[in-house]
């Protein structure tokens, strides 16, 4: 994580109940008020890869979890979109693997989703550019393994904050609708929850290839420009940062060391 919270339970508590409170807020407000399913329905994808690269995945998970379904309760949805809220859980905690350079269990997650999806009967008659972003995600994590691996990685504070801001809200969002849409198709929810035909089905992967990458856009411009500055602003106000860790203004070691 780049916040230090260590083993202070008070500071730990603290920085959970802000996070929390961020993400029901987000959670709660509608992009489109009365749009109450489908992906990304509320604001919540702005903040959730931003906050697993600061509490890093295992307090992100909670934060992002327990702030979301409670926004859930507040801007009530139907019943099954509780379980595909998942999916933010996954993402925040993809990005927090991604900023920290642990690769290997990403590509665990998108190899085995991937697979379960194109094994699924129904996904041969639905339209390849309905996941062209998850693909094109899945291209985008095997070039920052190739980075990693081959040293390519730049050692410049500025650039690497940069690169790992980017690779890891678009890998982290992706991993958000990728594990959802697992779970509408070889889950076979689409027919048990929404009683949706392959017809339906096809209607929606052709609007889903031009709705879910403008949100991941917008939601890269976000997270890189504003945690960029963040990360720049938080020395400055006396909020410790994680061992390892420095101030844009100072030296940097060509590899972060992030602890949890």
């Amino acid at each position: 994580m780049v916040l230090e919270i260590g083993k202070n339970r008070s500071r730990i508590v603290a920085y959970l109940a802000v996070f929390i409170a961020l993400v029901t807020v987000f959670d709660a407000v509608p992009i489109i008020p009365g749009l109450y399913s489908g992906v990304w329905d509320s604001w919540i994808f702005l903040l959730s890869p931003i906050i697993g690269v600061l509490l890093g995945p295992l307090y992100a998970i909670l934060a992002v979890g327990l702030g979301s379904y409670l926004g859930h309760f507040i801007y009530f949805r139907d019943p099954f979109e509780f379980l595909f809220l998942l999916g933010a859980v996954l993402g925040t905690a993809c990005a927090a693997l991604i900023f920290q350079h642990r690769w290997k269990p990403v590509l665990i997650i998108y190899s085995v989703l991937l697979a379960g999806y194109f094994l699924t009967p129904v996904t041969w008659f639905l339209p390849l550019i309905g996941i062209w972003d998850i693909l094109l995600a899945y291209v985008v994590l095997l070039f920052f393994i190739l980075l990693i691996s081959q040293k390519w990685w730049p050692a410049v504070h500025s650039q690497d904050i940069w690169l790992r801001l980017l690779f890891c809200v678009i890998i982290g969002l992706e991993a958000d609708i990728l594990f959802r849409v697992f779970i509408l198709v070889p889950g076979q929810t689409y027919w048990l929850f929404y009683g949706w035909t392959v017809e339906v089905l096809q209607i929606l992967w052709l609007t889903a290839g031009i709705i879910t990458p403008t949100k991941v856009a917008l939601a890269t411009l976000f997270t890189v420009t504003i945690g960029f500055s963040l990360l720049q602003i938080l020395p400055r106000t006396g909020i410790s940062l994680s061992a390892g860790y420095h101030s844009m203004n100072n030296t940097y070691p060509p590899r972060l060391e992030i602890d949890n």
